[in-house]
């Protein structure tokens, strides 16, 4: 089919009836009759123009475009597998026919969550050999039907979806069996289940796994944080457990109970027992139970908590085949009992989303569009909208109430307004459903009902842990929440908060759901200790930002650097704070910091900060003031900011030590600057910058630091041409970082021994070196490191002609650039693709990614990547037969950066002299003289602008 179903789509869905017992049985030839039942059925499908979208195991999920072609589909295949010969293992199959709303995506998968749920449900509620047809697919074939097939009225009745009931039909053919026993509706079973008014969406495998766990064990607790949708799951395990409970499964609604005594009474009313004269309401429901197959679902355990844990105990010790299953804020902590906590929906992730057909496939999308269609018919997510869509269902932390009360806005804001309005989410997200329990109508209410079941000490440290941001550690809360019990006093209240799902604890961090942090964060502001709790939390971020400096120039840097990563959301809370409050404390920590943000690859991040914390007091002469304005150099540079700024605060940082007479701290910037130096090919100056750098780190001990002046001694040697002096120095390096366990510095050194290899032309020699410093940087997790041998290993491989090696390269170069939003290293990425496109010949490929480079290197003004950009696309140009677009932005390359050609590695040299050459021999001298000269009075702007003008 090229034309496949969309918009509205009739669904066929079967399975085998039994099949799993079948293939027990029968070992020996299931797979040849599965294979027999599958032809039959593709068959079927194809012969009235069905779609079969997916098939697992025997389930066969079909899409059709008239509900007359699924009718006839579903009389074929059940004509020809009755006729089927399948000796002594008949196959049984049963059907479901349904027709809704839904679309067709890129994947060949559907978008339309309640109407493949419907079918599904139907399906499910037949026997095998038995068709069950919806009303709404009913209406479109009762006309139409042939003399040999007619349909019987089943009547209405109750799906497990829990939705209202649905009129159903079952399809009779002629010559087929048409007597089946009642169909598996919840009508059939004993339960007290209430209709729900909306869709259940997803938790497909929560729903899977809590069904085995209440198969294999007694009592089934599910935990969660107000508003996670657990009465909603648990109603729906309940309703697809219906039928292996022959005495009933039993709603009982807590949440209006406030006396622990009247448990039991409301249990007898829900049975719809009587009370006896001389027996208590215990005895009476305990005996009920006792011989009984039951499940009962006790919600909203948590204000009860201890009566219920009595109470469950109790029913379970005296009877031999009841199950329970609760749902609660915290376990019911009873001998036997499994706790199973229940999940936010899946969501995407705002940073790299997915196209906007595949957004559905995340619950939280999902839900969020079913419900604003509710209240908006007309809504749908596209191109304008979806990235909306997602920043609302991911910083509502997947929480179904929270996002459900977020649709319902859509009344009357666009999803735009919303997202805009989400940091005051205690105020949007009000207005549920006026018949909803008190605490569902607003956000608020929901967790109010949580904290104020809290003691007095429970809610002082779930206070003081909104200071925190992204998580913490035991050690961060016995530090900065100051409990007079101390340690052990800390421990047993955060345990208590976890076991309330107020806190989350995940791989020994702790962490709120950010919905529950802004709680959180409202009652610590109005509290009175709340200065107190900011400075404590600033100074320890202060004692770890200044020991993982420490650790990271010894052996230590894999462990710290991930230490301190997991805490930068913190410091940057602190460093926002200290801004405000206290800002010496502020600049000594980012003193402290910068060499963890370079460490972590957070340049841009750490130059904004430095530069923040060094406004505020320009004119200090401090050592924390010498150690920020290091930093600034250093972060400048590798953040793609201009050389000047670079060179400013390296010198200031250099004089400044200098005064202070602290030599060491000299020797950094002093590299810095001889690094500028050697790019501006001022070879004999960088030589002496990097000597001294040299000299200050050895005489001070420092054998960590000396691979930064290192590099440029050996850059400056290469190009020297004195190759065994370069490679000596290299070997003394090694040598000396063996000898310290240094892995990382190994790598660098490595890095340069590649360099070496490179200008020799030693190519298979400089992948081998550049792959083998990569695999050091992963390993010691130094994403500068890393960045660079990324590039450096995929443009050796690109040289070599393995241009399969090189994109997977620099496409993971992007995907870590973009997850540390570094807004120097994403454009350079992106210009690294598009010059494996452009090597590939892929020359619209490469336009692409130039284009989005040169528009994000511009926005963030990276100056040399912008440059070395407009180079690139030149270089395009050229090869698409237009020399003299390359000569003007060659021009314009080098009027802007004069010493730019110094500044490109080998390959890229090598291009652009033969593009040189190709334009002065397509053009003549004289027309490439004129270009040349025309592009270089060009402004970066104004190259810019040609560049972006002649690409699109």
């Amino acid at each position: 089919m090229t034309n496949l179903p969309s918009g509205t789509v009739t669904f066929l869905f079967t399975d085998i009836e039994g099949s799993t017992k079948l293939a027990q049985e029968h070992p020996d030839t299931w797979e040849i009759l599965r294979e027999r039942h599958h032809a039959i059925l593709q068959s079927a499908m194809d012969t009235h123009n069905g779609y079969v979208f997916q098939i697992i195991g025997d389930a066969f999920c079909a899409a059709f475009h008239t509900a007359g072609d699924a009718l006839l589909a579903a009389v074929k295949s059940q004509i020809d597998l009755f006729h089927e010969d399948w000796g002594n293992t008949p196959i049984k199959v049963r059907m479901g026919i349904h027709t809704g709303k839904a679309e067709l995506q890129s994947d060949g998968q559907y978008h339309g969550y309640l109407a493949m749920s419907r079918v599904q449900r139907l399906m499910s509620a037949a026997h095998g050999g038995q068709v069950l047809i919806s009303l709404t697919a009913e209406e479109l074939v009762r006309d139409d039907l042939h003399e040999n097939i007619s349909l019987r009225d089943m009547g209405e009745r109750r799906l497990k979806d829990l939705i209202r009931p649905e009129h159903v039909y079952q399809l009779v053919i002629a010559n087929l069996p048409a007597d089946f026993p009642p169909i598996k509706t919840l009508d059939a079973y004993r339960h007290n289940l209430p209709v729900q008014l909306t869709s259940f969406i997803g938790r497909e495998k929560e729903m899977e796994q809590i069904a085995q766990s209440i198969n294999a064990h007694r009592l089934v607790t599910l935990t969660g944080v107000g508003g996670t949708g657990k009465t909603r799951l648990a109603l729906q395990v309940a309703a697809n457990l219906a039928e292996q409970f022959t005495d009933g499964v039993w709603f009982v609604e807590l949440a209006s109970v406030t006396d622990p005594d009247l448990i039991p009474q409301t249990l007898l009313s829900t049975f719809g027992i009587s009370e006896q004269h001389g027996r208590s309401v215990l005895q009476i429901v305990t005996d009920y139970v006792r011989e009984r197959n039951i499940l009962i679902v006790l919600d909203n355990c948590e204000h009860l908590i201890q009566a219920c844990a009595t109470f469950t105990d109790h029913l379970l010790n005296n009877s031999h085949s009841l199950k329970i299953m609760t749902t609660s804020r915290e376990a019911l902590n009873v001998k036997g009992e499994v706790t199973w906590h229940v999940p936010s929906l899946s969501m995407p992730d705002v940073r790299n989303l997915p196209a906007i057909e595949q957004l559905t496939q995340y619950e939280s999308v999902e839900l969020f569009i079913e419900r604003a269609l509710l209240v908006q018919p007309n809504f749908s997510v596209r191109k304008d909208n979806a990235a909306f869509v997602a920043q609302i269902c991911s910083r509502l932390d997947g929480i179904p109430l929270a996002i459900e009360l977020a649709a319902s806005r859509v009344r009357a804001l666009s999803v735009d307004q919303i997202a805009k309005r989400i940091d005051d989410r205690f105020r949007l997200l009000t207005g549920g459903s006026r018949t909803a329990l008190e605490r569902h109508q607003t956000l608020r209410a929901a967790i109010d009902w949580s904290y104020n079941l809290l003691s007095a000490e429970e809610k002082r440290l779930f206070r003081s842990l909104a200071i925190f941001s992204g998580g913490w550690t035991l050690d961060a809360a016995e530090s900065v929440c100051g409990l007079e019990g101390g340690g052990f006093e800390i421990l047993d209240l955060l345990t208590q908060l976890v076991d309330k799902s107020l806190v989350n604890l995940e791989d020994s961090r702790y962490r709120m759901l950010e919905t529950i942090r802004q709680y959180a964060r409202e009652k610590m502001v109005e509290s009175e200790d709340v200065e107190q709790i900011r400075a404590r939390h600033l100074d320890y971020c202060i004692g770890l930002a200044e020991k993982t400096e420490r650790e990271l120039h010894g052996t230590g840097q894999v462990e710290w650097s991930q230490k301190i990563e997991a805490e930068f959301e913190n410091m940057r809370a602190a460093l926002e704070w200290s801004l405000q409050e206290n800002i010496p404390a502020g600049q000594q920590l980012a003193a402290a910091l910068w060499w963890s943000w370079s460490y972590n690859g957070y340049f841009r991040e750490g130059y904004q900060w430095l530069e923040k914390m060094l406004a505020a007091t320009p004119d200090g002469e401090t050592l924390t003031q010498a150690k920020m304005l290091a930093g600034a150099g250093f972060m400048a540079e590798f953040s793609g900011m201009n050389d000047e700024i670079v060179i400013k605060y390296s010198d200031a940082s250099v004089d400044l030590f200098r005064k202070l007479g602290h030599k060491e701290g000299a020797a950094f910037p002093l590299a810095s600057l001889a690094r500028k130096a050697f790019f501006h090919s001022e070879r004999d100056r960088a030589m002496e910058l990097a000597r001294e750098s040299l000299d200050l780190f050895i005489n001070s001990g420092n054998k960590w630091g000396i691979r930064y002046p290192s590099m440029i001694i050996i850059n400056v040697l290469k190009y020297q041409g004195k190759f065994e002096e370069a490679q000596k120095l290299c070997d003394e390096s090694l040598a000396i970082y063996n000898e310290i366990g240094f892995v990382e510095g190994r790598g660098y050194i490595l890095y340069m021994m590649g360099n070496l290899a490179e200008i020799q032309g030693n190519i298979t020699r400089t992948a081998e070196l550049y792959e083998e410093a990569l695999n050091i940087g992963r390993l010691a997790r130094d994403k500068l490191l890393i960045s660079a041998m990324l590039e450096r290993t995929g443009v050796s491989f690109m040289q070599l002609g393995n241009y399969e090696k090189s994109q997977s390269l620099f496409e993971e170069k992007l995907e870590m650039e973009r997850r540390v939003n570094n807004l120097a290293g994403i454009p350079d990425a992106l210009g690294l693709l598009g010059w494996c496109a452009r090597m590939q010949g892929d020359f619209r490929r490469a336009r692409s990614y130039y284009l989005d480079c040169l528009q994000l290197t511009k926005q963030f003004d990276n100056f040399g990547d912008t440059v070395a950009c407009i180079l690139d696309i030149g270089i395009l140009f050229g090869k698409e037969g237009d020399p003299e677009k390359f000569s003007r932005l060659w021009g314009a390359a080098q009027g802007i950066i004069p010493y730019i050609m110094d500044t490109l590695i080998q390959l890229s040299k090598i291009e652009t002299r033969q593009s040189i050459e190709d334009a002065r021999t397509m053009l003549g001298e004289e027309a490439y003289t004129a270009a040349y000269e025309m592009g270089k009075q060009m402004s970066l702007d104004e190259a810019v602008s040609y560049c972006l003008k002649e690409l699109q």
